[in-house]
């Protein structure tokens, strides 16, 4: 009896909202696909528009569509806002205005689509066009299409275009063709033309716009549309638009949905365009490459939708196609346990995004590969994946599928664990289970024991737990605070499904929930009506299916009581309009419900959910015609469906269709590749290196418990390593050089051995050095450097990698503030060789008589300082150099801090000048290797300069910080006054092994110190004749002054492009390629933001170490680098003998590696060796926590 329901208040709503934006600066409407806040910033009050936003990678040169002035600005602002408002007289008022905003509109339609302040206008007008004026913008918009689809806010306008332009193609098929209208234009194509051009003009890169994070958006819409499905529906609603997408609606106009909720008619050509399209797509990818989009996220979208049209048009026959999209991600027919596919399966069940993928391929795959799945991945391991909170969800479309019988076995091993479920908020498994056993007549009696025991014995403690009645509610909260709260909780909404599941089976299921509604008192009773997610089981039980008549007799009266205090809140409104079914055969209650509304009339009146209260039930009718109004009441016919049911059912389904996964899809298309024997063995070699490193995302996840997830294998084996003494590891290796090759099956053995006992520096718990695993675009520079196999020592040789060269480090020194004409850098075999050629570099500079006469000739007994806690390297590099290990002074360290006191560097160069020593080098470290300090190198480097030294800075592990301004105005504060600077990125910033640069203010200087003749490798176009200085060998003065002109007569840095003129190497490999393509990668705020990210977490976990009691903390809080020092010592008392702290240590550093973590242990006074771990830019929180655990348990047992 009640009409359909209507959205309540909403011009209430909007003129709230608009008064609430007068006081405020208008900000950007829409938030990026990543999540991030994409909020315009307002500078001094005035909204900055028309930010353009221009991807930085894609097929081509991104066109620039010109800004719109203020006024157009201001105009069209304007025009959006009336046209939200809707508040014409008449449909002839507002299409006169509409006709005007096209007008102005007229040849700026580019423009709008990309302004940020304005595209919102273009999507309302598309949405309120008449086909002919839709055809006239898609004619603007085509030709662009490619670079608007990149566009963050031209791509939406694509999507409204192609959703709105859909239809006219179906009218254009079946109606007969009408006369043009004025708006019009004269020999205009037809949309199905206009379509076939816009997929047409997307050729090419359609490899690309599939993983762009706009563009693949617009593109999923496309291709719905040419495929002819429904574009308002439950599979493909999440396909056409983002869910961080502002829906721009109509008030009083409604585009035409009608054409859009079923399948509609679609020319041939749109097909052979789908099959076009579809083969551009993946014609060029393998089992491989298809694999790797199945995890990205946003690739796996299209990849499912391309699925799903492969099976929908083509049958699941089409799986039996070793061509197909389904068996090139699968190829193992079948693909039962110990296969490929399997394992690819299975490891996606456990990925947030591939897992979508999962859904498709259970879904649709044919019922004979479905069993041979269910069989190897789901049968055996039913409660792990229940309780996994990715996998869950594959697993509920494999029990979507079951059939009776094994329906009856998942459901006997799932009962035990509801409990668990229950309490980990997996109640989506257990509804699905209701559900399935309904259909499929299986009894529900366990599962009703299972959830009474899950939740309680007690009626009402159960319904309280279950729907979390009063769990957010708090007296200092406002009433819309809590709901907002309530409405966010997912648990809540979960539960609330559950209970509605049980509510449609009859019996014990049914009576669980029922029993606990009538146990309520009033107050909970009424609490529930006006909980969001409760009120929905309320409804459903005034409405459920079976004999309820004796339940709802008993619970109507109290309802009725509370009529009007319900019909005034938005949410128990609701409950309300469900009165009306809830009466069905009480109409002497119905009638009590009416005259409760009628008496409070005014009230009601007052408040929009009140309002649409009177207006649903009627009430009007009821004041004065009740006659009419009783008899309709008392003569419907049970099981006929009221208006307000209706809408709400209309309501549902377009709800759970905008909340569905859609079941995306992708059809296959071209010929598979005819793979060389070189791409099967490195095809071969990726499917042994994909496992690995995927195993240490998979511990990942139990690091927090403090013991990582077991593996099979010799010995005690976790995802981080199979741990054997030397002589047994040569043993199980065996390395054999043999005469004949052992082929490709042979070399596979080999690589799966080797990694099977390497250590997993992917996992979470590789904590011992200062480098830890690389990342993919660190994998893919190795692949491009191996496959280019070249050598940079000369130009001719490696042309591009030297120009990158030269670029990356000059971008690197200028970050240390080396930025004068000839600062730059080189790349050398590491950290070691960096110091090593500094030290070149400086004594032949200062001193030029010791590039050819050595020092051996010298008068001068050259000296270097380090810090005590400085890298070994620089004694080792003296020793090489012939000035030996007594020529390294150590400088003493202030106190506890590990940095280099310069007072005593001060003290012991006067020390050296008074016994006719010769000081000439200073090595300050920014980042040591056991505590991680850093030299205050802005003193030293006063001291340096006032006593003519160089000074060089050992940043090769602590360096990285440059990237962050807090982080290095503390710690690098003086480093533009060093002379040469080492750093590695590939300890800090995750590069592969290795990757190290030396950096240097002047690198004339490297040039001089380093250059010798080599005609055969060196060819000059002019070569330059050298000075020779008569005086080389002069003493004091004139030799010391030499430095500035031999850098006067050295060639400029950006004239040098033999790059092992500058070095001690001939042979370099290209490893600056490898910080080129990372750093382009993440960007300079990615480094930034991941750096910052380790130097927390190396607080957090000082922190965890600091409070518990069991640890003594050695490192500063916080910590100065990414290195934690500590000590085991129970109750906090460190033993007195260092031996004994010692083997304690060790101990406990063993103990760890079988629990899944490897950490390393060094010593810095009489105290013995303590812990060292260090994190690293991938470091989670959980995994720090899990060590703390790990180190207190196994400490208890050597202690």
């Amino acid at each position: 009896m009640p009409r359909e329901q209507k959205k309540r208040g909403r011009r209430e709503e909007k003129k709230r909202k608009r008064e609430q934006e007068e006081d405020q600066p208008e900000l950007k409407r829409r938030k990026s696909e990543d999540g991030t806040d994409a909020e315009i910033v307002v500078d001094n009050g005035q909204q900055i528009d028309d930010v353009d936003y221009t991807p930085t990678t894609g097929p081509g040169e991104i066109p620039f569509y010109g800004l719109l002035d203020e006024e157009e600005q201001e105009y069209f602002k304007r025009a959006d806002a009336m046209l939200e408002l809707d508040q014409f007289n008449d449909s002839e008022e507002r299409a006169l205005f509409l006709a005007n905003v096209y007008k102005e509109a007229n040849g700026k339609e580019l423009k709008i689509a990309n302004s940020q302040s304005c595209s919102r206008l273009m999507e309302r007008l598309i949405l309120m066009s008449t086909s002919n004026q839709l055809k006239v913008l898609f004619q603007k918009f085509t030709g662009h299409f490619l670079h608007l689809a990149q566009h963050r806010f031209a791509s939406h306008c694509c999507e409204t275009l192609f959703t709105r332009s859909a239809p006219i193609v179906s009218e254009e098929i079946t109606a007969p063709t009408e006369a043009p209208s004025s708006d019009a234009v004269k020999g205009a194509a037809t949309a199905e033309q206009l379509f076939l051009d816009a997929s047409k003009e997307l050729e090419g890169n359609l490899g690309y716009l599939m993983t762009d994070q706009f563009a693949s958006h617009t593109l999923r819409v496309l291709l719905v549309v040419l495929s002819g499905r429904p574009l308002v529906d439950a599979h493909t609603t999440s396909l056409l638009q983002s869910r961080k997408k502002e829906h721009i609606t109509l008030n009083s106009r409604e585009p035409t949905a009608a054409a859009s909720t079923s399948t509609r008619t679609v020319p041939d050509s749109f097909q052979h365009a789908v099959d076009h399209m579809v083969k551009s797509m993946v014609a060029d990818l393998d089992t491989t490459s298809l694999r790797a989009l199945a995890s990205h996220p946003v690739a796996n979208p299209v990849l499912q939708l391309l699925l799903d049209l492969e099976f929908r048009r083509s049958g699941k026959s089409k799986a039996k196609d070793t061509n197909s999209l389904f068996r090139r991600l699968l190829p193992d027919d079948p693909p039962e346990e110990g296969t490929d596919s399997a394992a690819f399966l299975n490891a996606m069940l456990y990925d947030l995004i591939g897992s979508r993928l999962c859904e498709v391929l259970v879904t649709h795959s044919p019922g004979k590969t479905f069993k041979i799945l269910y069989q190897s991945l789901f049968r055996e391991k039913l409660p792990s994946l229940a309780k996994n909170e990715t996998a869950s969800y594959v697993l509920i479309k494999a029990l979507e599928r079951l059939n009776k019988e094994d329906l009856e076995r998942a459901m006997q091993e799932l009962c035990p664990q509801i409990q668990l479920l229950v309490e980990r908020a997996r109640t989506s498994v257990v509804k699905c289970l209701i559900e399935r056993c309904l259909v499929r007549g299986v009894k529900t009696e366990p599962l009703a024991d299972a959830l009474r025991e899950a939740y309680g014995q007690h009626p009402a403690e159960r319904i309280n737990k279950m729907l979390k009645l009063g769990s957010s509610s708090s007296e200092s909260m406002s009433e819309e605070r809590q709901k907002h709260i309530e409405s966010h909780d997912p648990s809540k909404a979960h539960t609330s499904l559950l209970a509605q599941s049980m509510l449609d089976v009859p019996g014990r299921l049914q009576g669980l929930i029922i029993d606990g509604i009538q146990s309520l008192d009033n107050t909970g009773l009424q609490q529930m009506a006006k909980d969001r997610s409760a009120s929905h089981v309320l409804q459903k039980s005034l409405a459920s299916a079976g004999d309820t008549i004796r339940y709802r007799r008993m619970i109507m009266p109290r309802l009725a009581n509370m009529t009007v205090d319900l019909a005034t809140d938005p949410v128990a409104s609701h409950v309300v309009d469900t009165f009306w079914k809830g009466t069905d055969g009480l109409p002497f209650i119905r009638e009590k419900v009416a005259e409760h509304l009628m008496q409070h009339e005014a009230i009601l009146r007052e408040s929009a959910p009140g309002r649409a209260v009177w207006r649903n039930w009627q009430m009007d009718t009821y004041k004065t015609k009740r006659f009419d109004w009783m008899a309709e009441a008392k003569g419907r016919i049970p099981g006929t469906k009221t208006g307000i049911e209706l809408a709400r059912e209309r309501f549902a389904n377009q709800k759970s269709g905008s909340k569905s996964k859609g079941n995306m899809s992708r059809k296959g298309g071209g010929k598979p590749f005819q793979l060389s024997g070189a791409n099967a063995l490195l095809n071969a070699v990726q499917e042994l290196l994909i496992p690995f490193i995927r195993a240490a995302d998979e511990d990942a996840t139990a690091k927090e418990t403090g013991h990582g997830l077991s593996k099979s294998g010799g010995g005690p084996r976790t995802a981080l390593v199979e741990h054997h003494k030397p002589q047994k590891l040569a043993q199980l290796l065996d390395p054999q050089l043999p005469d004949t090759g052992v082929g490709h099956d042979g070399f596979l053995q080999l690589v799966e051995k080797v990694l099977q006992y390497s250590v997993n520096t992917w996992d979470q718990g590789f904590m011992p050095k200062l480098y830890a695993s690389t990342d993919a675009p660190g994998v893919a520079s190795e692949l491009i450097l191996s496959v280019l196999n070249t050598n940079l020592h000369v130009y001719d040789a490696s042309p591009a990698l030297t120009i990158i060269e030269k670029a990356t480090t000059k971008a690197l020194a200028s970050l240390f503030g080396l930025n004068g004409p000839h600062a730059g850098g080189i790349s050398v075999q590491g950290g070691s060789a960096s110091n090593t050629t500094s030290i070149v570099i400086a004594r032949n500079t200062l001193y030029p008589s010791t590039k050819t006469n050595g020092i051996h000739l010298s008068p001068h007994n050259l000296i270097l300082f380090t810090s005590a806690h400085g890298h070994y390297s620089i004694e080792k590099a003296a020793q090489m150099l012939g000035f030996g290990s007594s020529a390294v002074w150590t400088v003493p360290t202030s106190g506890a801090t590990g940095r280099m006191d310069p007072s005593a560097l001060e003290t012991l160069i006067a020390q050296a000048q008074t016994e006719n020593k010769t000081p000439f080098y200073v090595n300050a470290t920014a980042g040591t290797t056991v505590l991680g300090s850093y030299d205050p190198l802005r003193a030293i480097a006063k001291i340096c300069r006032a006593h003519n030294l160089w000074l060089h800075v050992d940043a090769s592990w602590g360096g990285p910080a440059i990237f962050s301004r807090p982080l290095a105005q503390d710690r690098l504060d003086g480093s533009h006054l060093a002379d040469s600077i080492a750093i590695n990125p590939h300890k800090m910033m995750g590069v592969p092994v290795t990757c190290s640069f030396l950096l240097g203010a002047d690198l004339r200087r490297f040039h001089a110190a380093n250059t010798l003749p080599a005609d055969y490798l060196f060819h000059a176009e002019e070569e330059k004749e050298e000075e020779q200085d008569e005086n080389a060998d002069a003493e004091g003065q004139q030799e010391g002054g030499s430095k500035q002109r031999q850098q006067q007569q050295q060639p400029p840095p950006s004239e040098i492009y033999d790059l092992a003129d500058l070095t001690l190497q001939c042979g370099r490999r290209g490893d600056a390629l490898k910080l080129y393509l990372s750093w382009s990668y993440h960007g300079t705020c990615g480094y930034r933001s991941q750096i910052e990210q380790a130097f927390a977490t190396a607080e957090y976990l000082a922190d965890l170490v600091d409070g518990e009691r069991d640890l003594v903390l050695v490192s500063e809080r916080p910590p100065p680098c990414l290195q934690v020092c500590f000590f085991y010592g129970k109750g906090g008392v460190v033993k007195e003998g260092g031996k004994e702290n010692s083997r304690v240590t060790r101990e406990i550093a063993a103990g760890l590696v079988v629990r899944g973590f490897m950490v390393d242990y060094a010593r810095v006074d009489g105290r013995g060796r303590f812990l060292r771990v260090v994190v690293n830019r991938g470091t989670r929180r959980g995994t720090v926590e899990g060590l703390v655990r790990a180190v207190v348990e196994v400490g208890e047992g050597v202690w």
